[in-house]
């Protein structure tokens, strides 16, 4: 078997394993996040259909979608690839999947329900590939100031 194929196979197994990790690693760090942020958004009132369904999941979500563009970032700067903001498509779903789970419904949820679910599942999803475009376009700049001799 040529050795060059071996490698070539490896790659995305390794980029996958990088964004895994990240995932995990950052993920931990949300935690604490989640507590201080929750001190000073404890006492806020949402009136409104707007803001219940959609200002509350933004505020409330907001330390993980934090965390979530540093994964995306951190995919960026780690993976071995030439389009590298694939991969932050991986940590992006995983962010996606896991924001629908965790609600609990005394009553049959309503459509705003659901809005306001939807709002908290996307948002740090959008926030990862945000936060891995924000590094692509950094690590452009970078290399071609490097480049350029000025």
């Amino acid at each position: 078997m040529n050795r060059m194929y071996v490698l070539h196979k490896r790659v995305p197994v390794r980029n996958l394993l990088v964004g895994a990790g990240a995932l995990c690693l950052f993920g931990w760090l949300a935690i604490p996040l989640e507590l201080g942020f929750y001190k000073l958004t404890a006492g806020l009132i949402y009136r409104g259909q707007f803001n219940g369904a959609v200002v509350m999941p933004l505020v409330e979500h907001f330390p993980v979608a934090l965390v979530a563009a540093a994964v995306g970032a951190a995919v960026i700067w780690l993976v071995e690839s030439e389009r590298p903001l694939v991969w932050t498509v991986f940590p992006a779903l995983v962010y996606l999947f896991s924001g629908f789970f965790g609600y609990h419904w005394a009553r049959p949820p309503m459509l705003l329900d659901r809005v306001q679910q939807t709002v908290g599942a996307v948002f740090p999803a959008f926030t990862c590939i945000l936060g891995g475009l924000i590094a692509v376009r950094w690590r452009a700049t970078s290399r071609s100031a490097q480049i350029s001799p000025d």
